[in-house]
């Protein structure tokens, strides 16, 4: 009996090795935590979302007031949330841009008293066609099944000099989260989200109730 056990020990190590190794595996993707901009589940193959791009800067818009109140700052200056939700639902086929979002917002209370925008509220914006879903810490296991199941997600970032900024998730190559940029990095094509430099901080998405003209296109 003892001889047995012996053998099998070699086996029952290498086992319990892969079982636990599958387990840090498990934990790493479903930990909703600060996130390392490159991670997750490995995308073999390039995808894209046909997410639509707007300038937050935009010069027909880049000087309203988020709130319609000065002190909360511009949409060119701090509107890069806005903007970032306004991509997202006119990929899910909403007639809606920065300017008309911020305005919407603005009659409904849209904004804290810092001017940050209430995520749930945007969403007032076409009822019947889209939900917000989430807003909290972010997990690889949710922005990699949102975006296999064709669905963008915004994520906060921190830039240099301390400074919050909203980006789009719309694609992923290998482990690299490709995004449309409402700020500087307008103009791009999606870009890998690394070249921000910042961990990914947080995590909102919305999802669309009727989605018919939303896009998926997977590039090879």
């Amino acid at each position: 009996m003892l001889e047995m056990v012996k053998r099998a020990w070699p086996f029952i190590l290498v086992a319990l090795l892969l079982l636990g190794s599958a387990l840090a595996l498990y934990l790493d993707w479903t930990w909703k935590r600060k996130l390392s901009p490159r991670g997750g589940r490995y995308f073999f193959h390039r995808l894209e979302l046909a997410v639509p791009s707007f300038y937050q800067s935009d010069e027909k818009w880049r000087d309203d007031p988020l709130g319609g109140i000065p002190e909360n700052g511009t949409l060119g200056g701090e509107g890069c949330a806005v903007a970032a939700a306004a991509m997202v639902f006119k990929f899910y086929g909403i007639d809606v841009d920065p300017q008309r979002l911020n305005w919407f917002l603005t009659s409904v209370g849209g904004y804290t008293e810092q001017g940050w925008l209430y995520w749930d509220r945007a969403a007032w914006f076409a009822p019947d066609r889209v939900r917000h879903v989430y807003e909290d810490l972010p997990s690889y296991e949710l922005i990699d099944s949102n975006l296999a199941r064709g669905n963008p997600v915004i994520v906060r970032v921190r830039l240099p000099g301390d400074v919050t900024h909203f980006v789009v998730i719309a694609g992923k190559q290998g482990f690299d989260y490709l995004v449309r940029d409402p700020g500087a990095g307008f103009g791009k094509e999606l870009y890998p989200l690394r070249q921000l430099g910042s961990d990914i901080e947080a995590l909102r998405f919305y999802e669309p109730i009727a989605s018919g003209n939303s896009q998926l296109s997977v590039k090879r």
